[in-house]
């Protein structure tokens, strides 16, 4: 039963949205480590205490059918500095413009979100989140192939049920931090990991046959005076991670070799979490060389005067030449978006 585990991802989703009106932490985006994507971020001054600028409306969006008569759903806010502020509110801006692509199309869709932030957000803040628009795309893509996914037959039996919530859960946990920044990971889901954890202590208390019924009302009790502690964690999280990647950009930035980053994020990480880390980094500054390359040798193309269809046949070349198949989606992805980039401002 192949949808069976989107069920269970949905079960862990449908308690976020209780948090709608909860003050969500907000995460300042800070530059990649490697710095070949169609738009180079500057980096973020974080400002304790600063009140947030919410950016004023838009209506770009009026340019897609399926959005007309509707209001942009999310807020986008930045920083005193300018930078972006990564919270609940641009994960709302993004799914309200990719909610026009099945009618539309990605390419209408990822036009009219682009157009309508350049009446929204200034530099840095235009090009950081666009940088986070790759990757949240990219993400989509990846979560809807794990919610189709089939589960084990030992999951689909009652005594199975809850150990499936708990692995999808976890499954959807990881797949993201291999998508995300920490701090944009809490800036964009803290709120609602946390209450999915919530949720799965509830279910695992509520499961036991070793407590009695008061004993589990006063379990349950506890359980959720934690969760203001936990919305609390997160955001303690997110400050610390915007400070270790912060570190560990600079450190990249000004030269420094492997061992290097390895001592610094061996402060913080065990050796197996560093060593992840560092071949994560590792493969992602190499596919953003070959990105680079792409781009250079498609601008190379369009200036010798081939035709378009030409120009068509040579960039599937390229992108098989460099690219595995499985990375054809993210070079579409950011295509598109330079596509767009590229194009004057109305």
């Amino acid at each position: 039963m192949p949808r069976l585990l989107i069920v269970t991802l949905a079960l862990l989703a449908a308690g976020g949205t209780l948090l709608l009106n909860w003050p969500s932490p907000a995460a300042v985006v800070s530059p990649p480590v490697a710095q070949a994507r169609p738009v180079v971020q500057s980096a973020p001054a974080v400002v304790p205490g600063a009140a947030p600028h919410v950016v004023a409306p838009s209506s770009a969006a009026a340019a897609l059918a399926p959005l007309v008569g509707t209001e942009v759903d999310g807020r986008l806010s930045t920083n005193a500095a300018g930078n972006l502020l990564v919270d609940l509110g641009v994960r709302d801006y993004f799914d309200y413009f990719l909610s026009a692509v099945d009618q539309a199309g990605l390419d209408a869709s990822l036009g009219a979100l682009l157009a309508d932030v350049r009446g929204r957000l200034a530099e840095p803040a235009r090009s950081q989140l666009v940088d986070l628009l790759g990757d949240y795309l990219e993400y989509k893509r990846a979560s809807l192939a794990l919610m189709q996914q089939p589960l084990a037959p030992s999951q689909q039996q009652p005594q199975g049920q809850l150990a499936a919530l708990q692995d999808a859960f976890e499954r959807l946990a990881q797949l993201r931090r291999s998508h995300f920044s920490a701090a944009a990971v809490e800036g964009l889901f803290g709120a609602e990991e946390a209450y999915a954890r919530y949720t799965l202590e509830t279910l695992g208390l509520n499961a036991r046959t070793d407590l009695s019924e008061a004993d589990k009302a006063l379990a349950l009790a506890q359980a959720r005076e934690q969760l203001p502690a936990a919305l609390q964690a997160s955001e303690l999280r997110q400050q610390q991670a915007l400070v270790q990647q912060a570190e560990q950009a600079r450190l990249w930035r000004e030269g420094a070799d492997e061992q290097q980053v390895r001592a610094f994020l061996a402060l913080t990480y065990d050796p197996p979490t560093v060593e992840r880390l560092l071949a994560e980094q590792r493969r992602e500054r190499l596919w953003q060389q070959r990105y680079s390359a792409y781009r250079e040798a498609l601008a190379e193309q369009r200036s010798a005067g081939l035709s378009a269809l030409d120009q068509q046949r040579e960039q599937v070349r390229l992108r098989q030449r460099l690219f595995a198949a499985e990375d054809y989606h993210r070079v579409e992805t950011y295509d598109a978006i330079a596509s767009h980039l590229q194009q004057p401002n109305p």
